[in-house]
This record gives structure tokens, sequence and C-alpha cells, in this order.
């Protein structure tokens, strides 16, 4: 009988906590770009947030989430075949070969065009919404991009939505922008300009401001949910809780920025791990130390013409072992291994590493800084060349151009950066100062993210968001300023008329008397 009883008030009380636990359990659904550099971030918070008790869950293609669960990652998942239909990883991908091998056939309007297409395709997924809805999620994290509109479905569920990128838009959150120091997207400028660097930046952002280049969406509301208020494109993104931006002042120049917008830089960093046995003895049979080269994963194959000579400025460097990750198969020649795929960050990590030679992808470079590894950074094109731009500046290496180089300034290049300790001494600087910081940039984003959807976002988010364009732009108050001095020159003209209409008169009166 006593045993029945403690039985039952166990029972209930589990039963209580297992409602508490529900209760307070926040779930996030979360939508971005399929490319690993944009998943695997977002990835890296996801698994801070299980600390707060928010469970998350991927809308992947049916080959992004079938190459994650191949590399043994475990996440929650959605499988949408309207992101298989429109995905433009394959347009990127051309256009970065296409770059590579010195041309550009490829519209960047073709480009996005396919993202119009894939805005549309997911916005009308019926059966994703289906699934999406009956999952009742409490909120959203949302890739942010120009040409990208995820938004959509974040207000069609009416979620309250975070946004994630690698950028910081000062169109988007309304902060000043001065060309003077702050370089223009994709300029490659530093915030130590010339005059006519100065004047080129801002020839560059009033064209971005005026005439983007990117593709135009249509009113998103009244296209995929007519039945919702209406709002403009621009309100829609406005409504964002919080933006988490894969960025770092040590990778970028300071600026200011909303109190809304946390830089967490170096999302996707962690420790080294293990290499194989066979990677390891190749690494530990170098003299001088290792030489990782890596074109990013969506680069599969180097062209011929580049490939040779690499090889050759390699081949001429015996006291370093060069992995490089290139092609379909392994291959180990002297000093030089290549290989399809490689452990980057955990090579990286590695203590006999001297150099890294990379294409400047966020994720690369962050991993860089993150083990302290001076760079050569041959950048091919989007964000790559502004990343570059940085580290040269910084000292954090040296810059090439990947369709003009010769086999001797390469090897100068290497010698160069591994034997001058400048690059070294500054690149393990600023790694001491990312390592300083008390939170990891996803324990920065986690509790960030726990903050505004427990407590919202109403006290740090500015009202400007909210100012329709021609109070932010002052354009009312102006324009009350100028009709004010056009009163007041037009008054004053007529009262310098009426004096000298005056003073005639007077004049005229005096000499008739006389």
């Amino acid at each position: 009988m006593t045993y029945g009883w403690k039985t039952s008030c166990i029972a209930l009380t589990m039963g209580f906590l297992t409602h508490l636990y529900n209760v307070d359990c926040k779930r996030c659904v979360v939508f971005v770009a399929q490319f690993r550099s944009h998943i695997s971030p977002v990835m890296a918070i996801t698994k801070e947030l299980e600390k707060y008790n928010h469970s998350a869950t991927f809308v992947l293609s049916t080959s992004m989430d079938k190459e994650i669960r191949t590399k043994g990652l475990s996440i929650k998942s959605v499988v949408a075949n309207s992101l298989d239909k429109a995905s433009f990883f394959d347009d990127v991908q051309a256009i970065l070969e296409m770059k590579m091998n010195g041309s550009l056939k490829f519209s960047l309007l073709q480009l996005f065009r396919n993202a119009y297409d894939h805005c549309h395709l997911f916005s009308t997924d019926v059966e994703l919404f289906g699934i999406l809805e009956a999952a009742k999620f409490d909120y959203a994290i949302v890739d942010y991009a120009p040409f990208l509109c995820y938004e959509i479905l974040a207000y069609k569920l009416s979620l309250p939505f975070i946004f994630s990128s690698a950028i910081y838009d000062q169109d988007l959150h309304r902060t000043p922008f001065n060309p003077a120091y702050m370089p223009a997207f994709l300029s490659g400028f530093t915030d130590k300009m010339t005059f006519w660097e100065r004047m080129i930046n801002t020839v560059v952002y009033t064209h971005q401001l005026i005439k983007p280049t990117m593709p135009s969406f249509g009113n998103l509301v009244t296209k995929y949910v007519p039945e919702k208020p209406f709002m403009s494109n621009s309100e829609l993104k406005n409504r964002f809780l919080l933006h988490i931006i894969n960025g770092d002042i040590l990778m970028d120049y300071p600026i200011p920025m909303a109190s809304n917008a946390i830089l967490c830089g170096g999302l996707a960093t962690g420790p080294a791990k293990s290499l194989t046995s066979r990677i390891e003895s190749f690494v530990e049979k170098s003299k001088d130390g290792l030489v990782l080269v890596s074109f990013g994963s969506i680069i599969k194959k180097c062209p011929e013409e580049i490939m040779n000579k690499l090889i050759s400025a390699f081949q001429k460097m015996k006291d370093l072992n060069f992995i490089f990750r290139s092609g379909d198969y392994e291959k180990e020649d002297g000093n030089i291994l290549l290989l399809p795929w490689l452990p980057q960050n955990d090579l990286l990590g590695h203590v006999k590493t001297k150099l890294f030679i990379t294409h400047c992808g966020k994720s690369s470079v962050f991993e860089a800084l993150y083990h302290g590894v001076p760079m050569i950074t041959v950048p091919i094109d989007f964000d790559q060349i502004s990343n570059a731009a940085v580290i040269k500046d910084k000292a954090y290496g040296i810059s090439m151009d990947i369709l003009d180089f010769s086999v001797n300034e390469l090897v100068k290049n290497i010698n160069e950066v591994v034997h001058n300790s400048t690059f070294m001494f500054s690149i393990k600087n600023a790694s001491a100062i990312f390592h300083s910081r008390p939170q990891t940039p996803s324990q920065r984003a986690a509790y960030w993210i726990d903050l505004v959807t427990k407590y919202g976002s109403e006290h740090f988010r500015p009202v400007s968001l909210d100012m329709p364009w021609y109070s932010y732009f002052m354009v009312d108050v102006y324009l009350v300023y100028t009709v004010g001095l056009v009163f007041v020159v037009y008054s004053f003209k007529l009262f310098l008329k009426y004096c000298i209409v005056l003073c005639c008169r007077k004049k005229n009166v005096k000499q008739k008397l006389q």
C-alpha cells in the first residue's frame, strides 16, 4: 500500500517535471543555403543551444542531408525536395571554376535568377509547409544574404526569426557607412585608402546603394502569404530579433554596428583532432614543416596549368612537405601528398604546420586564425577578395593572383612567409586575442539567442529599423528647412525690392521739390 503510494507520487513528479521541460524547451527551425560553409557555423550554434534546452531542426536538400550523415554528423532534419529542384550550388561552383580557368562566361544574373527560382519553389512547397507547421516551432534561424528570401517562410509560419550570415550589412541595420575608411563590399580595399581608392570606394558604394545587382523578388508577402498583413520586403527583413555574424574585427576592421548585431566569427572552429596514421607519418617526415594547400570544398580540381605550376614550385622545396586537396584520388610524390579530401582543421592544428595556402573562404581563414597559422591567399571571387585584403593588411600573410603567378614567385613567397617571423608573430598574436575571450563564438551566439527568445529584443532594437525611409533619411526635415530657407530668401528679396523702390520714390520726390 505504502509502496503504491510512493510509486504514484514519483510518477506524478516525473510527469510534472517532463511537462515543465517541454514547456521550457524552445524548438527552432533552421533555413540556410545548401553550402557546408553556411551550415557548419549554424550547426555549432545549435549544438551549444542544446545546453539552454533548445532543439533545432534543419531544412535540407536530399544531397546535403546525405553528405552530412555520411560524415557521421547527427542532426535533426526535414528533407525538402524543393531545395533539390533549384539549387544554386552548381552555379557558384561553375563561377569559381571558370574564374580559375581565366574566364567568366557564366553570368551573375543567371545565378540571381536561379536564386529567384529557389525562393519561389520552397515558398510554394505545400508539403514542406505542412510538416513545419505541424512541428509547432518557436522561432527560426534564417540565412541572410540580399539574394536569399528564407524570412518569408518564417513569416508564413508566424515565427520570430534570427538572421545568421558571414557579413554585416549597413543597409539592413541602417547604420552609417563612411567610404573614407569603410571598404565597400567586394571592393578589395583596406581601411587605409589612398585618395583615388576613396574616390572609387564612394562610387562603388553609391552604385550598390542606388542600383543593387540582386534579383527583384517582387513583394514576397503578396505572392506567398496574401492572407497575412501586408508589408514590404525591407519591412519583412527588419523584423529580425537578432543578427549573428560570422565575422570578427581580427579578420575585418572596427566599424559602427547596431546593438542587435553580434560578432561571432569562427563559429565552426575548434580544437584539432588526431590525424590518421597515414597522414601523420607523411607530416612527420618533413624537415622544416608542413604546408597545407586547399581551395575550399566547392572547387574539386585545379585547372591543369595552375596545378602544374603549383607542383613545380612544391618540388623545388624539398625541406617542406605539402598536403594538397585536389582531384578524386590519393597520390604521394616525394614531398607532395595529393588527397581528394583532407582534415583541414586537424592539419592546421598540427605543430609542424607552417603555412596555409588558401582561397580565403570565411571558414578557412578563421581556422587559420584559431590555430595561428600564417597564410598565402589566392582569392577567386565573392568575399574572398575582401578577406585576402584584410589578411595582407594585418600581416597575417601574402596575397597572390591565382591566374597570374610564376613558379619562382610562389617559391619566393612561401620562403618569405615560412621564414619571416613577422607573419607568424602577427597571426599568433591575433590567435591569442581570439582565445582570450570569456566565451567561444558559438557560446556567445547561443547566449544571445536564448536571451532574445526568452525576453524579446526590444531593449536593444534601434528604432531606426521601424522608421519610414523619409524619416530615417531626414527627408521631411530637410524639406521643411528648404521651404523655410526659400521663404526667408524670397521674403528678404521682396524686402530689398521694397526698400529700393521706397528709396527711389523719396529721391524722385526730393528732386521734384528742388
